[in-house]
């Protein structure tokens, strides 16, 4: 890219070139004018010699002639030619020899007529510069006596006048370059004290982000409009100052409160892990502990020699019942981090599947009757999970269903539905009771290990754990929304053909 030095320097020259170019050829124009009106004067003297020779000879002869001095003059003078008429004879004469094309009648019988001096120009010839005139015309009454008796011609060349402007051609384009090299000059300083210095200080005022001087930024008179400009824009980085001042303020306060977000956000991060860990602590305590209490006192009474052996058969066989509980615990915990790839997927149908669970659920003997109703309206039910795994998941929901109805005091009827449909590339189970419902202020925890509504003894707290960890590993979503007195609905969804969500993915890709 051209600088702006370069674009003024040469903007300047090239208007300056044609505002000199213009000028001498105006000049040259009026000089051509000028000299064609100088040779317009001498070729009417030169008329005037030649119409009073021929009026000598008129009265003297017949034929009338030039004598050779005047000829000789003529020729000098640049006369190409004579031509005249005589108005009683009315044949035209000439002397010399006229250029082709040109036609002098016209112009005698003006002459003839008007009595006066008749001029007309004819041709073009280039002079260097531009096209001039050629010829020069002029016809003048002859007056041998008193009366017109007839008129006379000349034509005379300008090629003097072509000679001269073609000559001072070289005068002319040295006089142009020379004047275009001067006052480019001359304008391209001013155009730089004027103009490039401010630019480049504010640039530079703009790349060191200083602030101005009211009074010493510009320099020089006749500096208005830069002396306003510098004071808007000291005024404009003295507010660039302040407001940044203030941003920086703002900054380091918001970085001050997002410390102490952090560090509360830490805190609270902290104190939910020691609370899940409490409740898991305790929840094994208890689910644990009594058990090996139980077992503890049937080993106690086990080493007593006066029991008989029925009695030691009994109590082993409730010590294994405990230990069997135990276990059980234990496999529920297990089952709650057990990665999805240690559990090998298979293709199955999630009707098929949901419709053998609902016949065994049926035959379990509920308090309250329950009425299950199904719409299994799913076009596509196959999905590639481990069918333990799914089956696990939808009986432990249903029995709470089946807990939570029996646990309401004011229903006659339960309610189950089970309804299936597509979405997207999923299948969505929707599962819905009518049962005691649950707290809202419990549901965020509801999915936590060892977290129970129920009664002590009648549940680990584990059952929706396992749940919500096995369909987040298979790349699905479980939903919960209850209402305390009302009911509750389970909404789970499901990938079709094992195709799992990129946070599913990238989930187990971290935990593999």
């Amino acid at each position: 890219m051209f600088t702006l030095k370069f674009q003024l320097a040469l903007t300047l020259s090239v208007l300056l070139f044609i505002s000199m170019f213009l000028f001498g050829f105006v000049m040259l124009m009026l000089w051509q004018r000028n000299g064609i009106q100088q040779e317009t004067i001498i070729s009417e003297k030169l008329l005037h010699v030649a119409a009073a020779s021929l009026a000598t000879d008129i009265r003297g002869t017949d034929t009338p002639n030039f004598s050779k001095e005047i000829s000789n003059y003529f020729q000098e003078s640049g006369i190409l030619c004579l031509q005249w008429q005589d108005t009683l004879s009315n044949t035209l004469q000439s002397h010399g020899s006229c250029p082709a094309g040109l036609n002098l009648v016209s112009l005698l019988q003006d002459a003839a007529t008007s009595g006066k001096t008749q001029s007309s120009c004819s041709g073009m010839s280039w002079n260097g510069f531009f096209l001039s005139k050629q010829y020069l015309l002029m016809a003048a009454p002859l007056h041998p006596g008193a009366t017109i008796q007839g008129s006379i011609a000349l034509v005379r060349s300008l090629e003097q006048v072509s000679s001269s402007i073609h000559k001072a051609r070289k005068i002319f384009f040295a006089y142009l370059v020379i004047n275009v090299l001067i006052f480019t000059a001359l304008g391209f300083t001013r155009l730089v004290h004027l103009v490039i210095k401010p630019i480049q200080r504010l640039s530079a005022l703009a790349d060191s982000r200083t602030e101005l001087d009211d009074t010493s930024f510009f320099q020089g008179e006749g500096l208005g409009e830069f002396s306003q400009l510098s004071l808007s824009l000291n005024r404009l980085v003295t507010r660039i100052d302040g407001d940044k001042q203030e941003l920086r303020s703002t900054v380091n306060s918001l970085k001050k409160a997002n410390e102490e977000l952090q560090k509360n956000r830490d805190e609270m991060i902290r104190a939910e892990k020691l609370a899940s860990i409490g409740r898991l602590s305790a929840g094994l305590a208890h689910e644990i502990g009594n058990p090996l209490g139980i077992i503890q006192g049937y080993i106690d009474l086990l080493t007593d020699d006066s029991l008989s052996a029925e009695e030691r058969q009994g109590f082993s066989k409730r010590a294994t019942q405990e230990l069997n509980r135990i276990n059980t615990l234990i496999r529920n915990l297990l089952d709650l981090s057990r990665a999805p790839l240690t559990s090998p997927a298979e293709r199955i149908d999630l009707h098929d599947l949901l419709n053998d669970l609902l016949a065994a659920i049926r035959i379990k003997k509920t308090e309250i009757p329950i009425n299950y109703s199904t719409r299994l309206n799913a076009t596509d039910s196959k999905i590639a999970m481990n069918s333990d795994g799914i089956r696990q998941v939808f009986l432990n929901c249903m029995l709470n269903s089946i807990d939570a109805i029996e646990e309401a005091d004011t229903i006659e009827q339960g309610i189950i539905s089970l309804s299936t449909e597509n979405e997207n590339g999923f299948i969505k189970i929707i599962l819905t009771d009518n049962g005691t419902g649950i707290n809202p202020e419990l549901q965020d925890a509801i999915f936590d290990p060892f977290f129970t509504t129920k009664e002590v003894g009648k549940g680990t707290g584990l059952g929706l754990a396992v749940v919500h960890n096995l369909i987040k590993k298979s790349g699905g979503h479980i939903n919960l929304s209850s209402n305390t007195g009302k009911g509750t609905t389970v909404t789970i969804t499901l990938p079709l053909n094992g195709v799992k969500n990129d946070s599913s993915q990238q989930e187990q890709g971290s935990k593999a």
